[in-house]
């Protein structure tokens, strides 16, 4: 996410801003001396339902490349963590075209070094985004190269 991708620029008020904060201090592994130097928001309009994407740039990522990766949903005049637990890693974050329970699916890919990803698809239950399905994907590279694909249990 963009540097200038800020709560401000997102358009939160402070007592929003507060909110969020708030949920990712309760679920982050660690805390910055500045959350606002560490977190990039992205707020993204549907039709049913306001969401805000928040990730963690530098204190809040690991090894990998992976950072801490919230999704926020609009309640009323709340912004609700859709993760009931801790916030999940992930390098990439996307949403499919398929709604569930009003919100449109998610998709986290995560780093697991070298050229192995994983990929996990979560479902809204309503309240919660839960997982879905799993997959390990490995690449190779050279004029062969090969894709392989294989679902696992979500852990």
């Amino acid at each position: 996410m963009r540097v200038e991708l800020t709560f401000r620029a997102a358009g939160l008020s402070a007592v929003e801003i507060r909110q969020v904060v708030a949920q990712v201090e309760n679920s982050s592994f660690d805390t910055p001396d500045s959350w606002d130097e560490e977190l990039r928001v992205r707020r993204v309009p549907w039709v049913e339902s306001e969401v805000l994407v928040v990730r963690g740039t530098r204190l809040l990522c690991g090894a990998t490349g992976n950072c801490q990766v919230w999704v926020f949903r609009r309640a009323g005049k709340q912004w609700r963590s859709t993760f009931e637990k801790d916030a999940p890693l992930a390098s990439g974050l996307g949403f499919t075209d398929r709604t569930t329970a009003g919100l449109n699916d998610l998709l986290l890919v995560s780093s697991l070094g070298g050229d192995k990803d994983r990929y996990t698809h979560y479902r809204f239950d309503g309240k919660f985004y839960r997982r879905a399905e799993c997959f390990d994907v490995t690449a190779s590279e050279g004029p062969a190269a090969d894709t392989g694909v294989q679902k696992i249990t979500c852990e």
